[in-house]
């Protein structure tokens, strides 16, 4: 039970301020590609900016914040990476998963 209590206070407080903080509606979410070996590129939309963590089956965990453009994630192990993200205006949030090459 102390397990779940502390995963819950640590998921409010990285999605609290990026709520609390948002003052407009994202006009699009970023979008996941495959980028080099170990690579995930995330592209963010023009006038947005997202923060993004990501995990693989190896548990390899990596974090990025991007502003416009195409950024990268890498590290990864070979096979499927799933990455969240954060915006700072509504939806406020993103999830998407990609195969690592």
């Amino acid at each position: 039970m102390k397990k779940m209590a502390v995963r819950t206070a640590v998921a409010s407080a990285v999605i609290a301020p990026a709520m609390v903080f948002g003052a407009d509606t994202a006009t699009a979410v970023p979008t996941l590609g495959v980028g080099a070996a170990g690579e995930v590129t995330v592209s963010v939309p023009a006038g947005e900016s997202w923060t993004c963590f990501g995990f693989d089956s190896a548990f390899n965990f990596k974090t990025g914040a991007f502003g416009v453009g195409k950024g990268t994630l890498s590290g990864f192990a070979k096979g499927n990476a799933t990455v969240f993200c954060f915006g700072n205006a509504a939806p406020f949030f993103f999830t998407g998963s990609v195969m690592v090459t």
